[in-house]
């Protein structure tokens, strides 16, 4: 009989994004539950606006040994902004967190993952230590001043022998499950980060349309 590979799940860190309301709602439950502390990456225009969590709340989630760090003021592809609009963007939303939890913000997730070196050095200058990026094959390293450190996204079709083989794989495996981020990837330089966008998320709700039951 296969045994599956005990994994020390400590050494990983769990992230979420944007701040919605369902990270208070349903994951922190669990969390408890199960004694895991978590990082919540806030886009700080969205703080009590419909299905976000609101400043009492994220306050909430610190009282209880969570991090909470910047994830942009509005959730702009970073490295299409300005210089101005990039400082506005990581330095705002780090000074709005401060001023809402009164502790200091040194991480930011780099919303939809979109980074290049100028973003980095932007990211230093504004305050931060530690970047989080989407790209789950990138080891932690220090890039333009900053620790960046890559995430493996988990969607909800995951289960837990799917995620035990993605944290698990070596060689051959490895490689497979590389390769379609690695295209993706190419897509992006190809074609630009709006159209790739654009052709990902008209293709992620057509996925989802074919699987899901109708309720018109």
């Amino acid at each position: 009989m296969l045994r599956a590979q005990a994994i020390d799940y400590s050494e990983y860190h769990i992230t979420f994004d944007d701040g919605h309301l369902s990270n208070y709602d349903l994951a922190l439950p669990l969390l408890e539950k199960y004694g895991i502390k978590s990082i919540f990456f806030i886009t700080t225009d969205w703080i009590g606006a419909k299905d976000r969590m609101s400043g009492p709340q994220l306050r909430e989630l610190l009282r209880r040994g969570h991090e909470i760090e910047s994830h942009s003021c509005s959730h702009p592809f970073l490295p299409d902004c300005t210089d101005e609009q990039l400082n506005n963007e990581l330095e705002c939303s780090r000074k709005s967190l401060e001023d809402t939890l009164g502790s200091a913000v040194t991480a930011v997730s780099l919303p939809s993952g979109r980074w290049d070196n100028r973003v980095l050095r932007a990211c230093l200058t504004s305050g931060y230590s530690q970047v989080y990026t989407s790209d789950p094959w990138l080891s932690a390293a220090r890039r333009q001043g900053v620790m960046v450190t890559g995430r493996l996204t988990l969607r909800n079709s995951m289960d837990a022998a799917q995620l035990q083989h993605l944290l698990t794989a070596k060689g051959l495996a490895k490689a497979r499950l590389q390769a379609p981020f690695r295209m993706k990837q190419a897509l992006k330089l190809c074609i630009g980060d709006r159209l790739y966008h654009r052709v990902w998320h008209a293709f992620a709700n057509r996925k989802e349309a074919a699987v899901s039951p109708s309720y018109e």
